[in-house]
C-alpha cells in the first residue's frame, strides 16, 4: 500500500495533559466520539496515551474519577513520523496490538491514526460499489 502516515492520520487531534482528571477525559471521549487521546506536555510532545480501557481499568480498580491522566496512562507509546510508510504503520498496529498511533513531526504531535483510518484510506482505492446485506 503506497502512502505515508500523514495520508492516514486524523488531524487536528485532541490531547490532554498529565494533570487532566479521568472525569474530563471521559467527557472528552463521549463528546468527541473517540476512544483514546495522547497525553502531551506544553510543547505538544507525546508523553503517553490514555484509552477507554485505561479508564475502565482504573474505575474497576476503585480509583476515583479525580485520578490524573499521568497515573493511568500508558507511558510507553509507539509513535510514527509523518513520513513513515503506510505499511510500517499497519505493521505497528499488528505487532503491538494497539489501536491509537500518534503521528509526530520533530517529536511534536501532529495527528492520530486508528485502524478505522487505515480502512478508510484503503477504501478510497476500491473501485466496485459496496454491497450491503
Amino acid at each position: 500500500m503506497k502512502g505515508h502516515a500523514r495520508n492516514l492520520m486524523t488531524a487536528p487531534v485532541k490531547s490532554v495533559s498529565l494533570e487532566t482528571p479521568l472525569s474530563e477525559i471521559a467527557l472528552l471521549f463521549a463528546e468527541a466520539h473517540i476512544g483514546g487521546v495522547p497525553v502531551t506536555d506544553s510543547e505538544e510532545r507525546v508523553l503517553g496515551i490514555i484509552s477507554e480501557a485505561d479508564i475502565m481499568n482504573a474505575l474497576l480498580a476503585g480509583r476515583p474519577l479525580s485520578t490524573l491522566a499521568e497515573e493511568v496512562m500508558t507511558s510507553r507509546v509507539h509513535t510514527v513520523d509523518e513520513f513513515d510508510l503506510t505499511d510500517e504503520v499497519m505493521e505497528l498496529f499488528r505487532k503491538h496490538r494497539i489501536h491509537h498511533l500518534p503521528v509526530v513531526r520533530e517529536k511534536k504531535l501532529l495527528g492520530m491514526i486508528t485502524p478505522s483510518d487505515v480502512i478508510r484510506f484503503l477504501a478510497q482505492d476500491i473501485d466496485e460499489p459496496p454491497r450491503v446485506g
